[in-house]
């Protein structure tokens, strides 16, 4: 079982050969990369520094925070569950990374991985909320996403904290991975490329995606086929607070500080890339690479209106708008294969 056998061509019930399965497969597969083709041609034409290398590079770097964070939410929503404590743990992270680093003088390795422990114990908890204890997955994601906020707000009181300019050493390694270069290509977009093409081999190719779709599409047929579904979905968890707080390390060393701010607002960014790049809020349909697209798109979209020097608000409303057409398309996916 895969991403293609879990879409609507597969349901026994879904019309051979009808024109609404033909719309519903064509938007699915090249809706999104046709529109962000369309946009990139529109924005070259509006505007002579969009079609340039360095702001290219810039498109890239700004959405490998967001690509990252959106691989674990991708894979949650296609084992069937919801989380909403990305940013958060994205600023636990990065705060616990850079006070190890600064403050602790810890070998900067040890603080990110302390960083990456707090944000996959964050993912743990998420899980056994609403596994264990069946706390609606939302609304336990949302309450660990208050806590683990203030308790950032808390601890930093409400302050940045910044690598200190009296010591260079202070910070390097985090920093490189914000705002480094491999060659010519920034660190983020590496380190994000580097793991969308592991968790598509993990998704597509080993036995423990094929199981994260099953669970997604039929938690009760996988239930009887012997499938651990509590224990694979408190993994699916972690592992999107591991890549969340990968995400928050990263952000936190491009802009050279962590504060309880870090990451605010991001979860709804997040789930637009993920919904937009065709996964199902449903469960059991999702495509890694989709994705990335989906948060290419949004990138894009950002710095387009940005160049265009369109104000702020407008780009809210563009991307909500993004956001309700990606959730109306689901939902009439989901129907039509029902």
């Amino acid at each position: 079982m895969n991403a293609e056998q879990t879409s609507v061509e597969t349901k026994p019930g879904a019309p051979e050969g009808g024109g609404n399965l033909i719309t519903r497969d064509f938007w699915s597969r090249y809706g999104v990369p046709a529109a962000l083709l369309a946009m990139v041609v529109f924005f070259t034409f509006q505007t002579s520094a969009f079609m340039t290398q360095s702001n290219i590079m810039n498109i890239l770097r700004q959405s490998s925070v967001l690509s990252i964070a959106a691989i674990g939410t991708t894979i949650v929503l296609i084992c069937g569950g919801i989380d909403i404590s990305m940013g958060a743990i994205m600023a636990l992270a990065g705060i616990v990374a850079v006070v190890g680093a600064q403050s602790m003088g810890l070998p900067e390795i040890v603080s990110v991985l302390l960083g990456l422990v707090a944000a996959g114990a964050v993912g743990a908890v998420n899980g056994l909320l609403s596994e264990r204890i069946r706390i609606p997955a939302f609304i336990a994601t949302l309450g660990t996403s208050l806590v683990v906020r203030g308790i950032s707000f808390v601890y930093t009181e409400g302050r940045s904290i910044g690598f200190g300019r009296g010591d260079e050493a202070s910070g390097q390694l985090i920093q490189w991975f914000g705002k480094g270069f491999i060659g010519s290509v920034p660190v983020p977009v590496v380190v994000m490329l580097a793991l969308y093409l592991l968790a598509w081999i993990v998704m597509q190719r080993s036995t423990w995606g094929m199981h994260t779709y099953a669970i997604g599409s039929s938690e009760r047929a996988a239930r009887v086929a012997g499938l651990k579904v509590t224990s694979h979905r408190i993994q699916v968890y972690v592992l999107a607070g591991l890549l969340s707080g990968l995400a928050g390390v990263i952000l936190a060393g491009r802009l050279g500080s962590a504060s309880p701010s870090l990451g605010s607002g991001v979860e709804f960014d997040i789930l637009t890339a993920v919904v937009l790049g065709g996964t199902s809020i449903y469960g059991g349909k999702g495509n890694i690479v989709r994705t990335l697209i989906g948060a290419l798109f949004l990138s894009t979209l950002t710095n387009g209106l940005i160049l265009m020097n369109v104000p702020s608000f407008y780009q809210q409303i563009s991307q909500g708008l993004v956001l309700l057409l990606a959730l109306t398309l689901d939902r009439i996916q989901t129907r039509g294969a029902r």
